[in-house]
Parts: C-alpha cells; structure tokens; sequence
C-alpha cells in the first residue's frame, strides 16, 4: 500500500506554495507526489485530457491511499474526471484537502457549486478549512456521513526564520487590487504598503505605497523587518469566503514573526485575539489607531508570542499532525 498527494506545477503563486508545503512535509512521512499540471485549453482538450490523467495515476495500486489536494485549478470538469478515474481502483481510499471552493472564491454560478460538492462526495475524508465552511457545504448537498478534520493554518515549511522585528507604523498587504477594493479608499496615518507584480492604479500618497511583488522567501524577508500583516478584504467578501476560508497570508505573515490585523469575524479571529497575536477590529480606522499608538513594549510582547508559532509554522508541525491524524482516520474506518 502506497500513500500518495496531489501536487500542482506550472502555475506560481499562492497556490503552487501551499500545495508545496504540504507536499514537502509528507514527503517527510513517505508519501509520495503525484504530479499535476496546469492545463492549457485547446480544441481537442477533452479528447485527450483523459490519456494525460491516465499517465498521471499511472503509480496508482489497488488498496492505495490518494489525499487529492482541491482544487487543481484546471476547471472542476477536469477535477470530477480525475477523481472519478482514482475512484475506479478497488479499495483505493480519497482523503479530499480542500485549499478552496472556487464558488466562494470567485462567486461563480451556482451550478459550479453543484460539481464542487459532487466531487467532494466522492471522499472517503475530507480536510476542510473550517467548520463553516462544513456547514455551508451539508446546507448545500454535501454528504453528512463523510468524516471530516479540519486545518489549523496554512505553514511554510523549510523558510528560513527572521527574529528582528521593529515597530514600524505599517500595514503590510499582499494580494490583488482588484480583488481588495479597500485598497483604493484606505486614508489613514499608517501607511499601507500593498506588494504585488502588477502595479495599480493608485499612486503613492501619504497612506499607500506599491512595493511590487518579491519570490515568497524575500517576501518573508520583507515584512519580517517589522510593521504589521494586514490580513484583510471588504465586508461582502468575508460573509461570503473569508468568514470561512483559511487565507494563505495569514500563516505567512506569523511565519515573517510580526503581528497581524485581522477582520472580526474571519476564521482566525479568536486564535489571534486569545493568542496575543496582533489585532481583531471592525475597521481599519480601528486598526490604523492602534497600530499609531502601539508602544514599542507592546509590540516587543506580541512578536514575543508568535515566536512559538512562528517556529512551528517554520517546521511544519501542525500540518504533520493533520495528516497523521487524517491518515489514522482512514486506516481505521
């Protein structure tokens, strides 16, 4: 029996660095990857995609174990025949890691959400973000007989650690500009400085600056030098997706050793309020406040208590423990 996990290559961002990580830390446990490209569309693309899936699985045994790394961003279409091919091995055990559901993301139509939760189905186990989230999905149709663990936060294994941090007046955002409209109407006296390649149409002012975008390990760099991680979106937006999803930025940011803002409501809202690690507001009026007035004591006393995160984030313990605890979950089903 082999044990095996879904990788995405060719791809970049956010997404190939969380599959990455988790990745990397069971290949720890002996697991091993299976591969998955990016797909480009073309003409003959579902005549021939189902050889490219075949040569994919092609290391699948019966009586295996497959944790599938969700989604594999090459449409659902492509991830309902790739699962549905796994499924066809006899006594071949699905764990389903879901990173994202692609309808809360992108507020897709509702009938993506219909082929989302029918290859969730499919699961034997499911990781999931949030207990939310779960909710959402069984309101939705999900099966209420699927066992189900759920992820503590996004790690980044194998980074190098930072441990100088100074209380710079300074709001760090990492993410798209036309996903986060907030960025065109924040004016306040903390400087938020926004990082990404693709440079916005705002100018620098007093309250903005465009840093452009850093490979992840000089992002680290970066905003371990001291400010704060703003791990923040619209109020639409965290009713619809951030109120339930796990924000890759937010094991970053603690990874880099500094405090975070985070929105209340969102996912992490009480572990980062009952934990000392940054600030829970409404606003980022609020948050523009108490970062002025943060003394350098206080800021010394909350990158005091991510230093044991940070090391854990560094080091991959809490996602080992997930697939530990998933895996015993299986055998003993």
């Amino acid at each position: 029996m082999e044990i095996h996990i879904t990788n995405l290559h060719n791809i970049g961002g956010t997404a190939t660095l969380a599959m990455d990580g988790v990745v990397k830390i069971a290949k720890n446990l002996d697991f091993t990857e299976m591969g998955v490209m990016k797909r480009q569309f073309y003409e003959d693309y579902w005549n021939t995609i189902s050889h490219h899936l075949d040569g994919t699985i092609a290391s699948l045994y019966h009586g295996d174990i497959v944790f599938f790394q969700y989604p594999t961003w090459n449409g659902p279409d492509y991830d309902k025949v790739f699962v549905d091919k796994i499924k066809l091995y006899n006594n071949v055990r699905l764990v389903i890691f879901v990173h994202d559901l692609q309808k809360l993301m992108f507020d897709s139509e509702q009938s993506i959400l219909h082929t989302e939760i029918s290859i969730l189905n499919k699961a034997d186990v499911l990781i999931l973000p949030s207990v939310k989230m779960h909710e959402y999905m069984i309101n939705n149709g999900l099966r209420d007989d699927i066992q189900v663990l759920y992820q503590k936060i996004w790690e980044v294994p194998g980074f190098p650690c930072f441990k100088e941090h100074q209380n710079l007046k300074k709001m760090l955002f990492t993410g798209n500009w036309n996903r986060f409209p907030f960025l065109e109407s924040y004016h306040g006296k903390t400087i938020v400085e926004h990082f990404d390649y693709q440079k916005p149409p705002r100018d620098d002012d007093s309250s903005f600056i465009w840093r452009n975008g850093f490979k992840p390990i000089q992002l680290m760099r970066e905003l371990s030098k001291g400010g704060y991680g703003l791990v923040w979106c619209d109020k639409e937006y965290l009713e619809r997706y951030y109120s339930m999803n796990q924000p890759h930025k937010l094991g970053f940011t603690l990874a880099s050793g500094i405090p975070v803002i985070v929105r209340n409501g969102c996912v992490h809202s009480d572990f980062v309020r009952e934990k000392g690690l940054g600030y829970v507001v409404d606003s980022l009026e609020e948050a523009d406040n108490l970062v002025q007035n943060t003394s350098d004591e206080e800021y010394a006393k909350m990158t005091s208590n991510i230093a044991p995160y940070q090391y854990m984030l560094l080091n991959g313990v809490y996602t080992k423990k997930l697939l530990m605890d998933t895996l015993i979950c299986v055998l003993e089903k």
